[in-house]
């Protein structure tokens, strides 16, 4: 008698969640299915950082020319017009007297020069030489700023796949608690329940959607996390299609000519290296050589000389030796070789942390994917306890403390095996950085 009573209302209570189930499902169809490789691809077209550090690589790149390291000569043009009127008296030994109001006197100029640096102590060359390795750390710049990006969009992927799974167990643990107040209204109606225990079902069954409620807030505010990496509007709605794998890594010696990090601190030493070559050719000589072709032309509407014109062409050496600056060449000398060995000192330490970092990473990386094997384990055992407890909450059997510690244990199996995953999924990462894939 009391069975089919409870299928019907089951069924009947289940109308309502069924209802909200499809228009749930309904609502993500219309979603963007957004799988990680898509977020990548997004990422590094759309996300700030990596459209600013492409700006300064072109930067770098239009800075590093000939002409911005003193190797081409310098032509300049230049032409002019001056005109006068002057009032004029002049007196001449033979005893005349020439005078005259508003005298026009106009003057045309023109002027092509050349000047060309023959030798200025081989500071062109070592500013050549700097220039290009300035636009290799930009370009190294580009690549860690695109890395960066990678591990921070793969961690808010999959942050989001982290707080849906918690999403997901606390409906199966809502699902329960629909049936503990169903049977508890039907023993209390019945005549052989008591009302403290709907009461505490319906307490648990509350409990249950406020942690949903919060769970539903942290997930739209992990995707707006992850909309934000992607340069586009925060609001953007989407389901993620991927979920975490893990894949055997190490990372040692021979991976470690890949690490960009590595790479940059000895781009950074090379700059240094060329900064000091470019200053020490500052106690050298300069050596320029110049031509020049000139042309002027006077014409006077009074005065002794009416008309005057001379052109032609002009050229020479000159040399430039800086003798004394008051020490300020040495002092540029002398904190440039500072600089050099600073930036050796940040090459070695970046040496130091790699290999300790390497160590860590794959020793926490082993640790982890037991953990997730552990875990995954935990989640069965959990799941299938969950669901005999059911069962006997369905037969009348279960004890009201006996299913609340069953449900708490699903959850937390829940938490820690995607809490785990996460985890793992982030050393992971970082080992592909170590090992210079993460941009293939």
């Amino acid at each position: 008698m009391i069975r089919p009573f409870i299928s019907l209302l089951h069924c009947a209570k289940g109308r309502t969640l069924l209802l909200s189930v499809m228009l749930f499902c309904t609502n993500l169809c219309a979603q963007e299915k957004l799988s990680l490789n898509e977020a990548i691809r997004i990422a590094l077209e759309k996300n700030h950082g990596v459209q600013t550090a492409t700006l300064l690589q072109s930067q770098a790149e239009l800075n590093n020319s000939a002409g911005a390291a003193g190797l081409l000569p310098l032509v300049t043009v230049e032409a002019g017009y001056n005109r006068n009127d002057l009032n004029l008296s002049q007196k001449l030994s033979d005893g005349r007297l020439i005078e005259r109001n508003a005298a026009t006197s106009e003057t045309y100029s023109a002027n092509a020069r050349l000047s060309w640096t023959l030798f200025d102590g081989l500071v062109m060359f070592s500013r050549q030489s700097r220039l290009s390795s300035l636009e290799e750390e930009s370009r190294l710049s580009l690549k860690l700023q695109m890395e960066e990006t990678i591990q921070r969009v793969i961690a808010a992927y999959f942050a989001v796949e982290l707080e849906q799974e918690n999403l997901l167990a606390l409906d199966e643990l809502l699902k329960v608690d629909s049936i503990r107040v169903l049977l508890a209204e039907i023993r209390l109606q019945a005549g052989n329940g008591a009302r403290p225990e709907l009461l505490q079902a319906r307490l648990e069954q509350n409990i249950h959607r406020g942690q949903r409620l919060s769970r539903m807030s942290q997930l739209d505010g992990q995707k707006e996390n992850l909309n934000v990496l992607l340069g586009r509007d925060p609001a953007t709605l989407f389901s993620t299609t991927d979920t975490v794998s893990l894949a055997d890594l190490r990372a040692d010696e021979s991976t470690r000519s890949a690490d960009l990090r590595l790479k940059l601190a000895e781009q950074q030493r090379q700059t240094a290296f060329q900064w000091l070559k470019e200053a020490k050719g500052g106690r050298l000589p300069v050596i320029t050589f110049d031509a020049n072709y000139a042309y002027n032309r006077t014409e006077n509407e009074a005065g002794f000389l009416l008309r005057n014109q001379n052109d032609g062409p002009g050229f020479g050496l000159n040399l430039r030796w800086n003798l004394f600056d008051g020490f300020r060449t040495s002092r540029t000398v002398r904190n440039s070789a500072l600089d050099l060995r600073i930036a050796e000192n940040r090459l070695g330490e970046q040496l130091t942390l790699r290999q300790q970092e390497e160590r860590k990473l794959q020793r926490d990386y082993l640790t982890q994917s037991e953990m997730v094997t552990l875990e995954l384990e935990s989640k069965t055992l959990a799941g299938e306890n969950l669901l005999i407890a059911t069962e006997r909450l369905r037969a009348g059997l279960s004890t009201a403390l006996e299913i609340q510690e069953a449900q708490r244990s699903y959850a937390d199996a829940v938490a820690r095996l995607a809490l785990a995953r996460y985890t793992a999924k982030q050393t992971e990462t970082e080992l592909l950085r170590l090992r210079g894939e993460l941009l293939k």
